[in-house]
């Protein structure tokens, strides 16, 4: 999944969205919002007017849930540029300014790529606060920080108490409590 699915998910709480004044609140709702690109409706569509696509297997649930907040643009750059400034088998603090810039620029780039879709739908850019997409820049900046943690070459390597075990741990841990946590951070976002 990519951050585009985040940016998905996130147009599914706006109330002017297909299905209207709906947020995704269950984990197959998320998964679906997720997955599926949003549905504007004409000004002269009846309210409640069906928009979504198909539901998806239990399966493709289970993974849009647990991956779909995972940024996997930022996390690809991010592998990129480490490998081009780590110097073998030592931590540095570059390798740490690295981790910290993309951390701090994961959630921008959500709202970015947020914006850009509101844009191409014709919508207004989400520039006030209450229109910013929170939950998913707040999941993405955790599943940013999980998934780099799991990293091979991740600077927390560096710590005796860092381990492959508790970093695939991690990753299920971060993974599975965004998908339960999040039916309590939906709610509808102003247009």
């Amino acid at each position: 999944m990519s951050i585009n699915s985040m940016a998905n998910a996130a147009a599914a709480r706006r109330p002017d969205m297909v299905p209207l004044g709906e947020v995704p609140r269950t984990l197959h709702q998320i998964a679906k919002a997720a997955s599926t690109p949003p549905t504007t409706l004409p000004a002269s569509a009846a309210p409640g007017m069906p928009g979504a696509a198909a539901p998806s297997a239990p399966v493709d649930t289970t993974y849009n849930v647990l991956f779909g907040y995972i940024p996997t643009e930022v996390l690809t750059l991010y592998v990129a540029v480490l490998a081009a400034v780590q110097q073998a088998g030592k931590v540095t603090s570059t390798d740490w300014l690295v981790f910290w810039i993309f951390l701090f620029a994961t959630p921008i780039i959500v709202w970015l790529v947020y914006g850009a879709k509101l844009k191409s739908l014709q919508k207004p850019l989400p520039l006030n606060f209450g229109a910013w997409p929170v939950w998913e820049m707040f999941a993405a900046m955790a599943a940013y920080t999980a998934w780099s943690f799991a990293l091979p070459n991740s600077p927390f390597t560096q710590y005796g108490w860092y381990s492959s075990a508790l970093s695939g741990l991690a990753v299920l841990v971060a993974s599975t409590l965004l998908g339960l946590l999040a039916p309590f951070f939906q709610k509808p976002l102003s247009t």
